[in-house]
C-alpha cells in the first residue's frame, strides 16, 4: 500500500474519491498497522516527472493501494502497460474501478517472481517497524544475495522493497520512491546506502523537512529516491533539501527553486559517513581546534528496558501496600518529567518519592521475602513474564544490569537534547540513556555536562538526532558516541571548575542559570579555544 503521508488532513478533501472510500471503510489503526498512507500529489508529480524521462512502455507499483501513483502516470501519458501489486483486498478493488487496463495482483510483491523487469516503478512502500511484521526469512536471505548486503532484520519493510525494486528494473530504467528519511541516519539504513552508492542506483535525493508538512501520522520526515539504472557509477549525487514550509510541485520547480537546498555531494563523502543529515540539509563544518569525538570520553548505553513498567517501578506507597521494602529496591527515574532541571541529586529524588512518584525498581537479589515471593506471583497470574522483555531473560522478574550513569542524554527532545549530571547516582528506564565517562574527574564530569547543554553544543548535536514530525529529535545511544566535542581533559582546572559551577548553579529563583548562559559559557568556552591555540602556536 502506499506509504507515508498524513491522512486528516487530506480527509475533508478526499470526499467520494477511492481514498475517501477506503478511509471509511478502515480504521486509523489498521492503516497505520499495514503502513497504509497516501501520496501527495505534489510529489506524486516529482516522481512521475522523473521516470517518464526513461519513455517507459511498462510501469509497475509495488504497492499500489487505491492507485493514487498509477492514475498520476495514467494522466500523463506515462507508461502503457501498467502494474500493480497489494496484500490489501478492499484497495485492490477501489484499484481497479479507478485504473484503466491495468493489471492488478492481489500478492505480496515481496514474494512475487523475481524474475520479471519494467521500465519504470514509481512506490510509496509500507512504512512499518520491524516488530510489527513478519517477513520470511527466505525472502529476507534472497534480498540479502541480491543487494550483495547483509540488512538487519531491525529494518523498516520499505528497505526490503527498495532493494527488489531495483533489482526488478530494467537496464535504463528509472524508479522513483517515497520512504521515510529515517534510513539515511538509521543504523539499519547503512547497508542500504552501501547498496545505493556501490551500484550507483542513487542519482538523486529529495529529502522534504517534516515540519509543517503532512508526514505527521507517522512522525516522519519524507525522502524520494530518483533511481537509474545503468552501468555507469555516478561520482556525485545531486541532492535537493526542501525546508520547512516550502511545497513544489514538479522536478522542473523543485530544481530551480532558490529556497531548496542544492548540493552536489561526492559519494566517496556519502560512504564515509554514518549519518547524512547534516550533509543533506546544510554544509558541515569542519572539526574545530582541540575536538574529539565524544566517544573517546564516555560510552553510552541505552536505560533499563523493563517491559512492563507499571509491574517494576512503584511508588514508596505502592511498595509498602504490597510489603515490599524500598531499600531493597533500586531507585530508578522512569519518566523524563520526573527531571526538571539538568542537575539531578539526592534531594531531588527524595521529592519525588515524597510526592508518590513511582521511582523505585523492583530488582529483588540473594533470597527472596515473602512478600516479593508474593509479589513475583501475582506479575506470574498477571502473565508478566509472558511480555517482550521478561520473556527473554533467565530469569523473568531481574532487571538489566545497569550501573548507575553520572550522565544521563534525553531519549527524545524538541529544540533541544537534554544532558543531566546525575548527582543522585539513581538508575533510570528507556527515557535517558547513560553516558559512562571514561577515567574523567568528578569536575570534569560536571563541566563535560555543561558543555553538551550550550548553545554551542546543541547545533552540534543537531547533526547526529534522527528526525520526526512536529519537531521531535531522537539521540541513539550510538548517535552520541559521534558527537564532536572540546576535549575537556585539555580544558584548565580553573575553566573546568567554573563550568562545574555553572551546572550545579542555584536555579531556585528561576531561571536564574538560564539567563546567564550565553554570557557565562561563551566566555568559558572562547577561553577554552583561546587557550588550545595559544598552546599549539607554542
Amino acid at each position: 500500500m502506499v506509504g507515508l503521508t498524513s491522512l486528516c488532513e487530506q480527509e475533508a478533501d478526499l470526499q467520494l474519491s477511492p481514498e475517501g472510500q477506503f478511509i471509511e471503510a478502515t480504521s486509523r489503526r489498521q492503516r497505520k498497522q499495514r503502513g497504509q498512507f497516501f501520496t501527495p500529489a505534489s510529489y506524486a508529480n516529482i516522481m512521475v516527472d522523473w521516470i517518464q524521462t526513461a519513455s517507459p512502455r511498462t510501469v509497475l507499483d509495488p504497492a499500489v493501494g487505491t492507485g493514487v501513483l498509477i492514475n498520476a502516470c495514467q494522466r500523463r501519458s506515462v507508461g502503457c502497460a501498467f502494474t500493480g501489486y497489494d496484500i490489501d483486498p478492499l484497495a485492490l478493488e477501489l484499484a481497479q474501478k479507478r485504473l484503466q487496463g491495468a493489471a492488478l495482483c492481489h500478492q505480496d510483491f515481496l514474494a512475487s517472481d523475481q524474475g520479471e523487469r519494467f521500465d519504470a516503478i514509481i512506490a510509496n512502500p509500507p512504512y512499518i517497524i520491524h516488530r510489527e511484521y513478519d517477513l520470511d526469512p527466505q525472502i529476507a536471505e534472497h534480498i540479502d544475495q541480491l543487494s550483495g548486503q547483509k540488512f538487519s532484520r531491525q529494518s523498516n519493510l520499505y528497505v526490503y522493497f527498495v532493494v527488489k525494486i531495483c533489482e526488478q528494473l530494467n537496464e535504463g530504467g528509472r524508479a522513483a520512491i517515497i520512504i521515510p528519511a529515517e534510513w539515511m541516519s538509521a543504523n539499519y539504513g547503512q547497508p542500504l546506502k552501501a547498496y545505493l552508492l556501490n551500484n550507483g542506483l542513487l542519482r538523486e535525493l529529495v529529502t522534504i523537512d517534516c515540519a509543517g508538512h503532512a508526514f505527521a501520522d507517522n512522525m516522519a520526515t519524507a525522502s524520494i529516491l530518483l533511481i537509474e539504472k545503468d552501468n555507469s557509477v555516478p561520482e556525485l549525487l545531486q541532492s535537493h533539501y526542501v525546508p520547512v514550509g516550502k511545497v513544489v510541485t514538479s522536478l522542473t520547480e523543485l530544481e530551480h527553486d532558490p529556497d531548496v537546498v542544492h548540493q552536489r555531494l561526492p559519494t566517496n563523502v556519502l560512504r564515509s559517513r554514518k549519518k547524512w543529515d547534516a550533509l543533506i540539509s546544510r554544509s558541515v563544518a569542519p572539526r574545530a581546534e582541540g575536538s574529539v569525538k565524544l566517544g573517546d570520553l564516555v560510552t553510552t548505553k541505552r536505560g533499563i528496558a523493563t517491559g512492563a513498567n507499571s509491574f517494576f517501578l512503584l511508588s514508596r506507597d505502592e511498595a509498602e501496600r504490597y510489603g515490599l521494602e524500598t531499600g531493597r529496591m533500586d531507585r530508578c527515574i522512569g519518566k523524563t518529567a520526573q527531571v526538571a532541571d539538568i542537575c539531578f541529586n539526592g534531594t531531588d529524588f527524595d521529592e519525588l518519592a515524597e510526592a508518590g512518584q513511582a521511582c523505585f525498581l523492583f530488582n529483588p537479589k540473594g533470597d527472596l521475602t515473602p512478600a516479593e515471593a508474593d509479589y513475583i506471583r501475582r506479575g506470574e497470574c498477571e502473565g508478566i513474564p509472558l511480555k517482550h522483555g521478561p520473556r527473554t531473560k533467565k530469569i523473568w522478574y531481574a532487571a538489566e544490569t545497569r550501573e548507575a550513569a553520572p550522565i544521563w542524554a534525553s531519549t527524545f527532545g524538541r529544540g533541544r537534547m537534554r544532558f543531566v549530571h546525575n548527582a543522585a547516582s539513581v538508575k533510570t528506564l528507556t527515557c535517558f540513556h547513560g553516558v559512562y565517562p571514561k577515567g574523567l574527574t568528578v569536575r570534569q564530569i560536571r563541566a563535560l555536562a555543561a558543555l553538551l547543554n550550550s548553545d554551542m553544543m546543541q547545533h552540534r548535536i543537531a547533526d547526529h538526532v534522527r528526525r520526526f514530525a512536529s519537531g521531535l529529535m531522537k539521540l541513539e545511544p550510538r548517535d552520541i558516541l559521534d558527537i564532536e566535542v572540546p576535549d575537556i581533559r585539555l580544558v584548565s582546572p580553573e575553566i573546568a571548575e567554573r563550568l562545574s559551577d555553572w551546572l550545579e548553579g542555584d536555579t531556585s529563583d528561576g531561571n536564574k542559570r538560564e539567563e546567564a548562559r550565553l554570557d557565562h559559557l561563551a566566555a568559558i568556552l572562547l577561553q577554552h579555544f583561546d587557550n588550545l591555540s595559544i598552546r599549539n602556536r607554542e
